[in-house]
């Protein structure tokens, strides 16, 4: 049972509305592509757990911290004998594994085994339950999601899954499920308050300020700023994809844009007059938001929640 959805992280989030309004170098926008290859495969795997019976717990896109350590979990599946842990990765090309790292067949790029990642956050897990005076045995895998990795050489087989082995090992999976208690249940909603109350997961997201932000509209499918909104219409039209989408529903667009991004600063109507570049009119956006957020009236100051 699907405990916990995902969605995409707010690393993945910040990332994708950064490369629009600054300016990306090399390195950010390796990460943002790692990103953006990434979720795709977490999203396989979503594919095949979504299938398991209510005799498990599935919880995906945690961020945790024990102490001030943080780390990330793909993917956690609790059943009634154990955890099991997964670490997603969505790399595609033949590699052989030596020495701690994964070499490239084709290119002999190299880079750290994931197995040291899913070795870390094992114990960094194993610790925070100690904190909880929960024991329970933890399983971990790297599951590669890519239709066409192979990977040749590898030490420690048994924590690697690759998409041929996903069937047989989730058939096992289910053939050895029991019934959950109350505790499988609250260790569940436990470790999503954690994962609620963890700051994101934001290496590798460039510092900015609103200032150097471009301000404007961008369009969402194209992914272009669009030159301005005629005061009267409820649709815009881009004129550079022909892509059509209603003014109000592009108004909350950035305004979730503008709280991902400063999510310590107020929204207001100058606020995101200002970050729409102007396009939009103050009546408009007032509009907006008070279908979907509540007004904090104090005066000049007042301020939407």
């Amino acid at each position: 049972m699907i405990y916990k959805k995902r969605k995409k992280s707010d690393k993945l989030l910040m990332l994708e509305y950064l490369k629009n309004r600054i300016k990306f170098s090399q390195e950010n926008w390796n990460e943002y592509q790692n990103q953006v290859k990434g979720y795709p495969g977490e999203c396989h795997l979503d594919t095949l757990t979504v299938e398991l019976t209510d005799d498990c717990l599935v919880l995906n896109d945690l961020p945790l911290a024990i102490g001030s350590t943080q780390f990330q979990i793909d993917a956690l599946i609790i059943t009634a004998q154990e955890i099991i842990l997964y670490e997603v990765k969505n790399y595609g090309g033949e590699y052989i594994y030596k020495d701690g790292f994964l070499v490239s067949i084709s290119s002999g790029n190299s880079f750290h085994s994931p197995t040291e990642r899913i070795n870390r956050n094992t114990s960094l897990l194993q610790s925070l339950l100690e904190t909880l005076q929960i024991t329970m045995p933890i399983r971990p895998f790297v599951a590669f999601v890519h239709p066409e990795f192979m990977l040749y050489d590898v030490e420690n087989m048994q924590k690697v899954l690759v998409r041929a082995t996903f069937p047989k090992h989730f058939r096992k999976l289910t053939a050895q499920l029991e019934p959950l208690s109350a505790k499988h249940f609250l260790l569940a909603k436990t470790l999503c308050e954690l994962s609620a109350q963890t700051k994101p997961y934001l290496n590798g997201v460039p510092e900015y300020t609103y200032e150097e932000c471009k301000k404007g509209i961008i369009c969402s499918e194209c992914e272009r700023f669009i030159p301005g909104i005629k005061h009267k219409n409820k649709f815009y039209r881009c004129k550079i994809c022909g892509h059509k989408e209603r003014v109000s529903t592009i108004i909350l667009r950035h305004v979730l844009e503008f709280k991902c991004l400063f999510p310590d600063r107020k929204l207001t109507v100058p606020t995101i007059y200002d970050w729409c570049g102007g396009l939009c009119s103050e009546k408009r956006i007032r509009s907006a938001l008070q279908k979907e957020y509540v007004l904090i009236d104090t005066g000049r100051a007042s301020y939407y929640v």
